[in-house]
């Protein structure tokens, strides 16, 4: 028997037809040798032994049948495995394209959440750029009232120093006022009396005789 029935990697679905392959091999005299030389090796191998029996006149055509037909059914093995393969291959892309989509999901969402920080931050940059706006005009409001006081107090100490010193101008802070004279009695150790003080003495000194 060139094909085993209970093999479930030899491709084939229906026993009858591996039971007509079986026969046909058996029939032209052939048996499992040339399928079991070829059960693990790709199309290429078996084509080319395929090739060098049915090349050779000396092997009978029937042997040569026999080879085709387990040839055919290595074909039909073959082309399973690589549809397994293919399957397997297409399962893997499949999951690699599922961990691709959820990459992507994963960065457009942090991508989202970036522009959102950074409209935040341009928000919050903006609204701080006005304050310091504001801050900067009541800064100079506060610098020319400042002035203005400054003015209006040097302003001031002018006019009281005017009316201090009617027509006279003041006296500049780096003039010294002169000193009034001394009198030569107080450099005696007298006490210097002011004319209207003596008379106010002498009216004092009267009797209170008068009328």
């Amino acid at each position: 028997m060139a094909v085993d029935f209970e093999d479930p990697k030899s491709g084939f679905r229906h026993w009858e037809v591996v039971l007509f392959i079986n026969e046909e091999v058996t029939r032209n005299g052939g048996g499992p040798g040339f399928y079991l030389t070829f059960i693990s090796r790709p199309w290429k191998d078996i084509e080319d032994g395929l090739k060098s029996i049915v090349a050779d006149a000396q092997v009978p055509c029937t042997i040569k049948r026999a080879c085709a037909w387990s040839a055919l059914a290595l074909g039909v093995r073959v082309a399973t495995r690589q549809r397994e393969k293919q399957t397997r291959r297409v399962q893997q892309l499949n999951g690699q394209v599922k961990e691709h989509e959820a990459a992507t999901w994963t960065l457009a969402t942090d991508l989202q959440r970036l522009r959102d920080e950074r409209d935040e931050m341009i928000s919050e940059l903006r609204s701080a750029r006005d304050n310091l706006k504001q801050v900067l005009q009541e800064r100079n409001m506060l610098q020319r009232r400042l002035v203005e006081f400054k003015l209006s107090e040097q302003q001031l100490l002018a006019e009281s120093q005017d009316a201090d010193y009617p027509g006279t101008p003041p006296w500049p802070s780096f003039v010294e006022k002169p000193t009034e004279a001394v009198d030569p009695g107080l450099q005696n150790g007298q006490y210097a009396v002011s004319p209207k003080k003596a008379q106010m003495a002498s009216i004092k000194g009267l009797p209170r005789s008068l009328p």
